[in-house]
């Protein structure tokens, strides 16, 4: 009989389909630490944001990577021991689902071509020529090399309109029907600048983005403008502000905000993303998962937040970053691909936003 291996190994995780490699950017504990359950032991770097790894056993890690090394997908990048003695790690010659580690997972230095990259490269029938001073050739260096290469197309002639066409327009513009639309714009436009000296887009002008969120069964409180647009199971509680021009995705996926969330304008939330299935033509499926934001948090403007995305109560995300992943409460998070950069910090009446 077999003894077991009196070790556990810590696998570089997948947090999106496209994904075949990580970078690892920052150990978080030392090199032979005594670890437990849950413990936060690495941070690494996908093509979309930085994720957190817990420990899922208890022992005494021992670091096979360093910092800054880019691995493939599901490669060790650690051991957990049961002893405080770095082990004697077997080796075999391959790795399948369930088998030990394997020799040589990866070798730095070594050029990686993704599949993604792979596939596109020889679709087009391409050489590594062009790319022979990346260290890691990804689906995006293809996609950039070919968009280089490619000689834009002629726009097509303009088509000038027709005796009729004319004939219709300038009947339109002097129907009855379209002077009243233009003076009911007029006065409603009027009205919103005299309170609120503020033009807005005519589906808000018309409605009232309170009432807005009561028939989609959101909190109390809370607004919704009428640019937003809402797909699927998306809950959201009391007194939240959702801007214009956002995307609230729960197509796929249950989207789910808590109370006292506002949503900067120009924000986007998806359950699912296509990208591994638009760059396999359809033979991959779509990549979902849920979101959730808890309770106090600020999204800031022309914010994108993947699938599978949790986002811990009082957090603050800045403008422009796309978040992936999972963040703790108080997480002040930032970046593209975004990651915890710093803290948030409730003192009575104010909040403060601190950097690492």
């Amino acid at each position: 009989m077999t003894a077991p291996t009196p070790y556990r190994i810590v696998s570089a995780p997948r947090m999106g389909t496209n994904d075949d490699v990580v970078r690892v950017l920052r150990w978080l504990v030392d090199d032979g630490q005594r670890v437990e359950p849950a413990t936060l032991v690495l941070i690494v770097e996908t093509t979309k944001a930085s994720v957190e790894v817990e420990a899922e056993s208890a022992g005494y890690l021992f670091r096979l990577v360093e910092p800054d090394t880019e691995v493939p997908v599901g490669a060790p990048v650690a051991v957990v021991s049961d002893t405080p003695s770095r082990p004697a790690l077997e080796t075999e010659p391959s790795r399948g689902a369930g088998d030990r580690l394997k020799t040589v997972p990866y070798q730095p230095g070594s050029q990686l071509v993704t599949r993604s990259a792979r596939v596109l490269i020889e679709q087009h029938g391409l050489s590594l020529e062009p790319f022979a001073a990346l260290s890691v050739v990804r689906a995006s260096d293809v996609e950039d090399y070919l968009a280089t290469q490619a000689v834009a197309a002629a726009p097509s002639p303009l088509r000038a309109p027709s005796p009729e066409d004319e004939a219709k327009w300038a009947a339109m513009l002097a129907s009855p029907i379209y002077r009243d639309v233009q003076e009911m714009l007029s006065l409603l436009r009027a009205r919103m600048q005299g309170k609120f000296d503020r033009h807005v887009p005519i589906g808000t002008l018309l409605g009232d983005r309170w009432q807005l969120a009561k028939e989609h069964g959101f909190g109390e409180g809370t607004s919704v403008y009428d640019e937003c647009l809402i797909k699927g199971t998306v809950r959201v509680g009391n007194h939240c502000w959702i801007g214009p021009y956002t995307i609230l995705d729960g197509q796929n996926a249950p989207l789910v905000i808590g109370d006292w969330v506002d949503i900067g304008s120009g924000t986007q939330l998806y359950t699912h993303d296509s990208i591994e299935r638009a760059l396999t033509g359809g033979r991959a499926p779509l990549a979902t998962g849920p979101i959730t934001i808890g309770n106090y948090c600020f999204i800031a403007p022309m914010v994108a937040i993947g699938p599978g995305t949790t986002i811990g109560e009082h957090s603050f995300v800045a403008a422009g970053s796309y978040v992936q992943g999972r963040f703790k409460p108080y997480s002040y998070i930032a970046g593209n691909p975004a990651r915890k950069v710093g803290t948030v910090e409730i003192d009575g009446d104010r909040a403060r936003i601190r950097r690492s």
